[in-house]
């Protein structure tokens, strides 16, 4: 086995702990709702799966706001496993699969929290990701990186190697290589916007 299936099978293998790693995030909670007088209710993803009740206000007896099942959930649930498949099989047209199966489950995740969004008329929290939401944004986050690395390894090495193709294989390497660098400087801007606006402004 020479150098670049070693790197691809440590890839796949990391690739297909994320995807799987979301499965067991589910068991967190995945979605805290509060506001600044403290939290209101927070609901692992297999509980956000069934229905769900957050109470409105302080009353006596406490009225609850019923919530049906979060098929959201069912979404982030599907794109995992999909991506779990893609990183078995490997190969340039299964990290295309992956990629787009962890965007896809980072859309349905964010789709999961604003599902517990509140309606007009009842008393104002906010839905947050709580830390098995943040945990699934984070391995999502991470096979997307993976899923570059290896497109970005792929098409540099073999760039170098190739003669009639080598433009395609540069082409893929400057996409994949731009498209790492263009989510570090996310990362690093989002970073900055936490630090400099951190804390609840009520």
């Amino acid at each position: 086995m020479d150098n670049w299936a070693r790197l691809g099978l440590v890839a796949r293998a990391l690739k297909a702990v994320g995807n799987a790693s979301v499965f067991l995030f589910l068991l967190l909670p995945l979605v805290v709702l509060s506001n600044c007088a403290g939290t209101l209710a927070t609901f692992t993803g297999y509980e956000a799966l069934q229905e769900t009740a957050v109470p409105t206000g302080n009353t006596d007896p406490v009225i609850y706001l019923a919530y049906g099942p979060d098929w959201w959930v069912l979404g982030v649930m599907v794109f995992a496993a999909a991506g779990l498949g893609s990183a078995w099989r490997g190969g340039i047209p299964r990290s295309l699969i992956g990629g787009a199966a962890a965007i896809g489950g980072l859309i349905a995740l964010d789709g999961a929290i604003s599902f517990f969004n509140p309606p007009n008329g009842v008393q104002d929290w906010s839905p947050n990701a709580a830390n098995g939401g943040s945990a699934i944004g984070l391995a999502f986050g991470s096979v997307i990186v993976f899923e570059l690395a290896s497109l970005a390894a792929r098409g540099w090495s073999e760039a170098r190697r190739a003669t009639a193709t080598k433009g395609e294989w540069t082409a893929l390497g400057c996409f994949a290589t731009g498209m790492l660098v263009l989510i570090g400087l996310g990362v690093l801007a989002l970073a900055l916007l936490i630090f400099a606006t951190g804390g609840c402004h009520c």
